[in-house]
């Protein structure tokens, strides 16, 4: 590695699978440089400038600056950390972030997050205050299934994340998110954690957790999608349960 290598790298402005040497002009060419995210209405944004807590904002900065998973940190334009409000009553974890999810820096933002949007606003949840995170903060290449040591390296950011949100209720968004909060054998049919109230101990505190099909699921199999519905009523009829305990 030559000084303007070593400098930049220093610096975390690239990774090593950035740099291309030509052995004979020693020229270096960056690739993937720092891309700008930008909503769909075309307005730049800076998603550190749009959380507000400062516990919230030291994660983000550490989940940008991660490169514990190659395959990951390698093909990811963004990382993914979260939207919606910061003193959520309700946390929905999804598995990892989509294509969308990763051009835009959001959770959510694609034809599986449009379909989230829907039973919200259809449920009214959105009177509630809620917060839409995943497990993983970068997509799997090509939407793949989280890895075991991916999971496991981004379980810090994880568990962090939610101690600082500390939510009434989580609704877990398909097994992947499921399996992140609560000890699940990912060969076991996932229907049968649902309709009923699991625990997830949430810094000492056990929060009670709900498991409904994740959209991408629905988007398939929209035979299911009232499942979903009676998942999500199931949910809000904990929450006033929680409420009034």
């Amino acid at each position: 590695m030559n000084k303007i290598e070593s400098y930049f790298l220093q610096q975390n402005k690239i990774k090593f699978s950035n740099v291309v040497c030509n052995s004979h002009s020693k020229k270096i060419i960056l690739r993937n440089p720092a891309k700008t995210i930008k909503k769909q209405s075309g307005k730049d944004i800076n998603i550190m400038k749009e959380i507000k807590d400062e516990e919230l904002k030291k994660i983000y900065s550490e989940v940008e600056k991660c490169m514990k998973c190659e395959a990951l940190c390698n093909s990811r334009l963004n990382v993914v950390f979260g939207r919606g409000n910061e003193k959520p009553d309700i946390v929905f974890v999804g598995e990892a972030p989509g294509a969308d999810e990763d051009k835009q820096g959001l959770p959510f933002v694609g034809r599986g997050g449009k379909l989230l949007d829907k039973w919200i606003n259809q449920l009214n949840i959105d009177k509630e205050p809620y917060y839409i995170m995943n497990a993983l903060k970068c997509r799997p290449p090509e939407n793949r299934d989280p890895l075991p040591e991916e999971k496991k390296n981004c379980r810090d950011f994880f568990v962090n994340q939610l101690k600082i949100l500390n939510p009434k209720i989580i609704c877990a968004l398909g097994r992947h998110g499921f399996g992140n909060l609560i000890d699940f054998d990912l060969k076991t049919p996932f229907g049968k954690a649902r309709n009923k109230v699991h625990y997830y101990n949430n810094n000492g505190k056990d929060v009670a957790v709900i498991a409904t099909y994740h959209p991408a699921y629905i988007l398939r199999n929209q035979k299911e999608e009232q499942k979903v519905i009676d998942d999500l009523n199931f949910m809000l009829e904990e929450l006033k349960k929680i409420r009034n305990s």
